[in-house]
């Protein structure tokens, strides 16, 4: 992880009894990353399945997350 916005955002919404929620990657770049939430706009048949994202920059910093090496 480039940075530590997740850790002390977390901790800044302890009070609350609230948290961000992340995902850990294992492939390559790895790391944790915070879950960009997605919902399926239109369901049915032959309708494309809502996809996950996953951020390039720290949506807190803006500091670049890891690139592959």
């Amino acid at each position: 992880m480039a940075c530590d916005c997740i850790t002390r955002t977390n901790e800044k919404l302890a009070s609350r009894n609230t948290r961000l929620v992340s995902t850990l990657v294992f492939t390559k770049p790895g790391g944790e990353y915070p879950l960009i939430r997605t919902e399926q706009v239109e369901s049915g048949r032959g309708k494309a399945k809502a996809c996950a994202m996953l951020p390039s920059y720290c949506p807190f910093c803006g500091v670049k997350y890891k690139a592959e090496e």
